[in-house]
């Protein structure tokens, strides 16, 4: 059923994948109310959000962002061959846990700073064993920066792309300083307009003030404690398998996946995060989790029990849905 689709490459899944998001799109569309409200303390977020009401642009500006994710995904995970080629799980769980902990009447800035993060990742790990790579280094930098101007919890990242500049290439001074400019040139730039046009200034220092300011435990709906259980579960299983057997059967797999464990260790630094909830935790994590339960599921022999587990998972997803409608 599922993982027959997913696991024969693009050809097998796209029909999948795209009906799949299609009816998870349609049904946010007609969703009368989301099960949890985006409650940031993030002064650019919050301005610019507030001048989209309308239920229909925010679905689609919200699935649009998805998407372009789980393109990033799949770029990552065959291109960068992090997974085999014919592994197209890891996109179909980022889209189906990122489809669930959208918001169907707020924009969910956490799905917009996924595809800001992945992509910094992306351009990362094109320098792996490549000569000149500043270029890259810099624009990983920049988008990473980027995100935290959506989110201010992204900058739990930046440490994390200094260790994965270390795992992925031995040190060199003039890398780490292109990177350091990398982060600093969106900095400098919206300065430049917020003095122009006197709006906002000083945004990033006083953003992450409020983000330490704001540290607390997060509000979690009992909607997603299903989903958010399996999830772990399945986690720990794929990790453990991972130590069992081995990272990759090739060094750059084994070390995108330290970087993904180090991004996990980094990433529970927001569970305390203020405005923090279920859903934004959960399209955090849906970055390595997708890589790390989809490798495991495609290693499967029994695609029966591979069928079990997404099922599973839809199930949970569902649950979700339902509780939108107010079925349960």
């Amino acid at each position: 059923m599922f993982a027959g689709a997913l696991n024969k490459g693009i050809r097998g899944g796209i029909v999948f994948l795209t009906v799949f998001f299609i009816l998870s799109a349609v049904a946010s569309l007609f969703a009368p109310q989301g099960i949890e409200a985006n409650n940031y303390p993030n002064l650019f977020y919050n301005f610019f959000a507030a001048k989209i009401h309308s239920k229909t642009l925010i679905v689609l500006l919200n699935y649009f962002f998805v998407g372009i994710g789980g393109l990033i995904i799949s770029l990552i995970a065959v291109k960068q061959e992090v997974v085999e080629k014919q592994n197209y799980f890891p996109v179909f769980i980022y889209l189906a846990v990122s489809s669930a902990a959208l918001n169907p009447t707020q924009l969910t800035p956490q799905s917009f700073t996924n595809v800001f993060v992945l992509y910094a990742i992306y351009r990362l790990l094109d320098t792996y064993r490549q000569e000149n790579c500043l270029n890259q280094i810099f624009v990983a930098a920049f988008w990473l920066c980027v995100s935290s101007f959506i989110t201010i919890s992204s900058i739990i990242s930046f440490p994390l792309f200094f260790i994965a500049l270390l795992i992925l290439r031995p040190f060199y001074w003039r890398e780490w300083l292109v990177a350091l400019l990398g982060f600093a040139a969106p900095i400098f730039l919206y300065e430049c307009v917020a003095y122009l046009s006197d709006f906002n200034q000083w945004y990033f220092i006083k953003a992450s003030q409020l983000f330490f300011n704001f540290l607390k435990l997060p509000s979690f709906s009992e909607y997603y404690l299903p989903l958010t259980a399996l999830l772990f579960i399945l986690f720990l299983i794929s990790v453990t398998s991972n130590l069992v057997n081995g990272f990759g059967n090739t060094v750059k797999k084994q070390r995108t996946k330290s970087i993904l464990l180090w991004y996990v260790l980094f990433s529970s630094l927001g569970f305390f995060s203020g405005g923090s909830n279920g859903s934004s935790i959960i399209l955090t994590y849906a970055l390595p989790l997708s890589f790390f339960i989809g490798d495991f599921l495609f290693a499967l022999k029994q695609i029966k029990f591979a069928n079990t587990i997404l099922t599973l998972l839809v199930l949970c997803i569902l649950i979700v849905f339902l509780a939108e409608y107010n079925l349960v």
